[in-house]
This record gives C-alpha cells, sequence and structure tokens, in this order.
C-alpha cells in the first residue's frame, strides 16, 4: 500500500471512483474536475500500482469566531467496493489529518454522508440548517415589490454586498469573494441551476434554486429585509405551474417561519449539514480573540486518537486577554475528546451541553474558563464541495 498525493495523469483514475461511489450527474462531474479538482489538493491510496481509495482536501478560507483561517473541506472520500473493509478508509482519513496538522492548519470541515463514518476520525456536528418543504400556494399572498433579473458576473458584486449582510449574525462561514461566486456562477450551471437577484432601487437579495420535476429546491434566498424575503417567496410561487412543492434551506436565524401564513401546515425541521474537526487544539485555542480581562486556568485532558499533538492533558490560561496552552504531566480537572473539544472551538455547543452531553461534571472554575472562551452562536455554511 503507498498512500501518496495525486499526480496528474491520475486524474482518470480518481474519476472513476467518483463516478463509482456518487450518484452525479455527468454536468456536475465535468464541473467539479475542471474547476474544483487539484491533484495537489488530492490524496490517494495505490495498491499494486492501482489507484483503490481517494480524498480530496479542497481549500477554502472558513470565518470561525472573528477569525479567518485557512481550511481543508474533506470531500469526495471514496473507495473501490473489491477494496472495501480493508482500512483503507482508516489509513487515508489519518494520513490526510496530519497533512493538515502539518501543514498549519487549524480546523477542517467535512459534509458527511454517514455521521458514524467520520466521528471515530474526530469530526463532528457543528452545523445545522432549517429545510422548509412547503406547498407553493402557501406563498400565494406575498406581493412583490420591485422586480427579479436574472444575476450575471457583473451582479457579483451585489451578491456579496448581499451575502456579507445577510451572513452577519452568522458563525463559521466560508469567505466570499470576487473568485467565489464565479465559480459558484459555474457549479449552479452544470446543474441547471438558476440565480436570480431582487432589485428594488438597489440589490436587495438574491435566490438560487433548481428545478426538479414538480418540486423546487432553494439553495439560498439571502436578504437584506423582509420585503425582499416577500418579494422572493411570490417569486417562487410564479412557478406554481411548473411546481407544486418547494424545499428551502436556510440558516437556523432565518426569519421565514415568522412570515409564513399558516406555519402549522408546513413541514419545517432542523437538518444536520456540516461536520469540524479542531486540527490544531494549541494552534486554534492560542489563535482566539478574547475580550475578558479575567485571569483564569484550568488542566483540561484531550482524546485526540489520531493526531498526537491534541492528546494529552493540557494547561489552558486565559491573561491579558489571551489564551496560553501548554501540554503538562499532571492531573486533570476535566476530560473532553476531541470531537467535545471541536463542538465548543466551532461554538456549536457551550459548555453546559458539553457536561451533559458527556455525563461529566466540573469545577466553577473550569465552567467560568470555558463560558470566557466559547458561547454558543449561530452557525452556517452552505457549500457542497
Amino acid at each position: 500500500m503507498n498512500i501518496r498525493y495525486a499526480k496528474d495523469n491520475d486524474i482518470d483514475s480518481i474519476k472513476d471512483i467518483w463516478n463509482y461511489c456518487f450518484n452525479d450527474e455527468e454536468g456536475f462531474v465535468d464541473y467539479y474536475f475542471n474547476y474544483k479538482y487539484k491533484n495537489y489538493n488530492t490524496v490517494v491510496i495505490e495498491e499494486d500500482e492501482n489507484i483503490v481509495s481517494s480524498l480530496q482536501l479542497n481549500q477554502y478560507k472558513l470565518k470561525l469566531n472573528s477569525k479567518i483561517y485557512d481550511t481543508s473541506y474533506v470531500v469526495g472520500v471514496s473507495t473501490f467496493p473489491e477494496a472495501r473493509g480493508m482500512g483503507y478508509m482508516k489509513n487515508i482519513m489519518e494520513f490526510s489529518l496530519n497533512e493538515m496538522y502539518n501543514k498549519g492548519q487549524f480546523v477542517s470541515i467535512l459534509m458527511p454522508i454517514d455521521y458514524r463514518l467520520y466521528r471515530k476520525y474526530g469530526y463532528e456536528q457543528c452545523y445545522d440548517q432549517i429545510e422548509y418543504n412547503l406547498d407553493v400556494e402557501e406563498l400565494k399572498n406575498f406581493k412583490i415589490k420591485g422586480k427579479m433579473i436574472k444575476a450575471k458576473d457583473s451582479n457579483i458584486k451585489d451578491l456579496i454586498n448581499i451575502s456579507n449582510s445577510f451572513l452577519k449574525d452568522t458563525n463559521g462561514n466560508i469567505e466570499r469573494d470576487q473568485a467565489y461566486y464565479e465559480n459558484l456562477f459555474k457549479e449552479v450551471k452544470s446543474e441547471n441551476g438558476h440565480i436570480y437577484i431582487h432589485e428594488d432601487e438597489k440589490a436587495k437579495g438574491y435566490i438560487i434554486y433548481f428545478l426538479n420535476g414538480d418540486n423546487m429546491f432553494v439553495r439560498e434566498i439571502y436578504y437584506k429585509n423582509i420585503d425582499s424575503l416577500k418579494t422572493m417567496l411570490k417569486f417562487i410561487y410564479n412557478h406554481n405551474t411548473q411546481c407544486k412543492k418547494v424545499t428551502i434551506s436556510a440558516p437556523i436565524n432565518d426569519k421565514i417561519r415568522f412570515i409564513l401564513d399558516n406555519p402549522k401546515t408546513s413541514d419545517i425541521k432542523i437538518k444536520p449539514f456540516m461536520m469540524g474537526r479542531i486540527i490544531n487544539l494549541k494552534g486554534y485555542l492560542e489563535s482566539l480573540n478574547i475580550e475578558s480581562d479575567l485571569i483564569l486556568s484550568a488542566n483540561i485532558e484531550v482524546e485526540d486518537k489520531f493526531i498526537k499533538e491534541n492528546n494529552g492533558i493540557f494547561n489552558i490560561k486565559l491573561e491579558n486577554k489571551r489564551i496560553y496552552v501548554e501540554k503538562i504531566q499532571s492531573e486533570a480537572d476535566v476530560t473532553f475528546n476531541i470531537n467535545t473539544m471541536t463542538q465548543l472551538g466551532f461554538s456549536y455547543i457551550d459548555i453546559e451541553d458539553a457536561l451533559i452531553i458527556n455525563n461529566n461534571k466540573a469545577s466553577d472554575n473550569v465552567i467560568k474558563l470555558f463560558k470566557t472562551i466559547f458561547d454558543k452562536k449561530d452557525n452556517y455554511i452552505n457549500e457542497y464541495v
């Protein structure tokens, strides 16, 4: 067995594994391997000179707790059927985790097909979305104010502006710039999707959607004010001769549920969306901006089976609005695995949640330290590859 980064001439083999393992349309696969795939971000396992397993470490900038981190988004984890059950996934994941650590990355994200597969590698649930499943007729009474126009590359500055406004109260987003939206246009087009902007004197919102038979899937509906949201909901209704149902994905703090005529007839649920992982515990904690003038310290035992630098007992000290982390040989005040530390670090849970989930107890000093360092936020991310 040989684990290595992909070479230029490996692309056909990697595409073969992708096509075997994932049920993607040809247009999307072409888009992915033309615009997203990079051999230098692809890890493969080779057996007898044949590639049998692969994954990609797609690079993003993640805005987490007011800081921006270079982040690997793990996608395309796949193995040919004849090589399954032989431990290749463990090998390729362990290699990739340590590669991210050695490259100086502090955190990683992953969209799981099955949470059980990735929890064992330290990834844990860190993002949810609201999913609305509505009859299009429920949107009939909204009114259009202004106009809807099909988005073009020349509208990207407006899309960035709308996105920044809409996401300002959420945590853990991908940084969205000109290049991001240029690529998003290609991705949406590859799946026969559409992007429209709501204009009312100025650009006030946008919607990304796909028509799938008699169902419309709304991937994003971002807005600056409630009139823009109502306009775009009416725009959805205006597809009523094509679509009878609409599925809308939205952040946890979205406002759609507050303006529906009869929410009781709607199917509204929280949908787990993305996992995260702390790659470098010391580096991540010491990077955080802390506003408190308190001086606090505690010894925390962390269990990480795959990145040895994260495994052990750490003195975590808050002083002069900075965090200092040192691995020590001492008694621990509390023990958490890297999964729980990740959920705390991503601000998905707080210390009270962590103690309940782990059936654990901690001193008032530990609780005060963790409350000062971590506060629970509304996390939102919406990247698929």
